[in-house]
């Protein structure tokens, strides 16, 4: 749209200015004959007059173009016109330096075209025509000549049209390149203003994560190292019972990989890269145990427990999936697992998983509802109902954040997730969407 308005522009001032310069070829007297009529020379030079005011298309890329064809016309007869309106164009969209050049030639050029022409007779004078009424008056005859208030008049107004075209050209341009550099500075202040604003909430952000990280090391760190001692000197210390050994064993093997996905999340968190989506990466594994392949370690870390697990897994183009979907499966499961050994201990959990680049990864574990009667009961060590009856505290404890977290990490990779009864069951399905194969090297 800017395009078209500036071709229009210029073909207006193309139709009006044309005429004024062949008007200005009567300050040019080489161009007329004897009996006050266009020689040859004057049409060749009305002919490129009107191909240079081509140049006024030019205006806005290269404004030296109208400036120096204009300070040719203003030269030769003092045609001014085009040199202002290039003066005017590289004054506004010029550098300073040349900008202040091209005011100074073109301020001189402009007074000495003046100078020149008031110094001409009047016949020459291009503003003659609006003092020259008779027939006789024209250029080359020596006979009747205007009076001295014409030829007064004639030098006034040509100073004053100089000087007005002069002042418009300075004043309107400068004021319109002040206007642009405001208008520029304004825009370099929002937008330090803005980069301002994001760095104090990146440094306040960082704050809060370096609050939160350490907070989470001084007080997790410290409880799960105690319990992995704990559990460590309860696995030495009775061997005569197999039984209880092996459950200080699960919970001391669970109570280190605790505190390496907690020295993972307290890095992540200092850094802010955990919800940052990583690139497909070639046969990886995460760097922290949480990761497709550490599936089966988990699974066998719930059966340790007494859970019955049943796990159904069919997982292909393992090596191609990102890390970002490694760790959020990893914990969809783990939490899908804790959630049923809290509010169903001692029942089965069936567990399927589906993974493909073509068809994403599903996700289904289910637990049969416990009996509403008996769930929040207290347990009973010397009946088998005992650890079903025992999840008064740990169902006690939820507050639904597991689920939401279940339902946050799907929805930040494009997934999806359900949970709720059905039937006699209660079910967790989660959905991932397909990602690349990963093309070997």
């Amino acid at each position: 749209m800017r395009i078209v308005v500036s071709i229009v522009v210029g073909l207006l001032v193309w139709i009006v200015c044309v005429p004024m310069s062949f008007a200005a070829l009567l300050g040019f007297p080489p161009a007329f004959d004897g009996t006050g009529t266009l020689n040859t020379l004057g049409v060749i030079f009305a002919l490129l007059v009107s191909i240079f005011w081509f140049s006024v298309f030019l205006r806005h890329r290269w404004p030296w173009v109208p400036f120096i064809i204009g300070a040719v016309l203003a030269s030769a007869w003092g045609d001014g016109t085009l040199l202002l309106i290039g003066m005017f164009h590289l004054i506004v969209r010029s550098p300073r330096r040349q900008a202040v050049i091209a005011t100074i030639i073109g301020s001189i050029l402009i007074l000495v075209g003046v100078l020149r022409l008031y110094r001409l007779s009047p016949a020459h004078n291009p503003f003659g025509i609006l003092f020259l009424t008779e027939p006789d008056q024209i250029p080359g005859v020596e006979t009747s000549l205007p009076a001295d208030e014409s030829v007064f008049g004639m030098n006034m107004l040509t100073v004053i049209a100089g000087l007005i075209g002069l002042a418009v050209s300075l004043g309107f341009g400068y004021l319109l390149r002040r206007t642009r550099r405001m208008k520029a500075v304004e825009s370099f202040a929002e937008a330090e203003t803005q980069r301002n604003e994001d760095l104090s909430a990146q440094l306040a952000r960082k704050s809060e994560r370096e609050l939160l990280a350490r907070e989470l090391h001084d007080t997790l760190s410290h409880r799960l190292s105690v319990i992995s001692l704990h559990s460590g000197a309860l696995e030495t210390g009775d061997r005569a019972d197999p039984e209880v050994s092996a459950t200080a064993h699960a919970l001391r093997t669970e109570a280190r990989a605790s505190l390496d996905d907690l020295r993972h999340l307290v890095g992540g968190v200092r850094e802010g890269t955990l919800g940052v989506r990583s690139p497909p990466q070639p046969a990886l594994t995460p760097p922290n145990s949480a990761s497709l392949s550490s599936l089966p370690a988990l699974i066998r870390s719930v059966q340790a427990t007494g859970t019955e697990v049943r796990p159904s897994l069919i997982m292909q183009d393992v090596e191609s999936a990102p890390t970002v979907l490694h760790r959020a499966v990893y914990r969809v499961i783990q939490e899908a697992l804790t959630n049923a050994m809290k509010h169903a201990p001692g029942f089965p959990v069936t567990l399927m998983i589906t993974t493909s680049a073509a068809q994403g990864c599903h996700i289904v574990v289910s637990n049969p509802l416990p009996n509403p009667q008996t769930r929040f009961s207290r347990p009973d060590p010397s009946n088998a109902q005992g650890l079903r009856a025992g999840s008064s505290e740990l169902a006690a404890s939820g507050s639904g954040a597991g689920v939401e977290s279940i339902r946050e990490r799907a929805r930040m990779l494009g997934g999806s997730a359900s949970s709720g009864p059905r039937g006699e069951t209660f079910v967790i399905e989660v959905s991932f969407p397909p990602f690349p194969v990963q093309q070997p090297r």
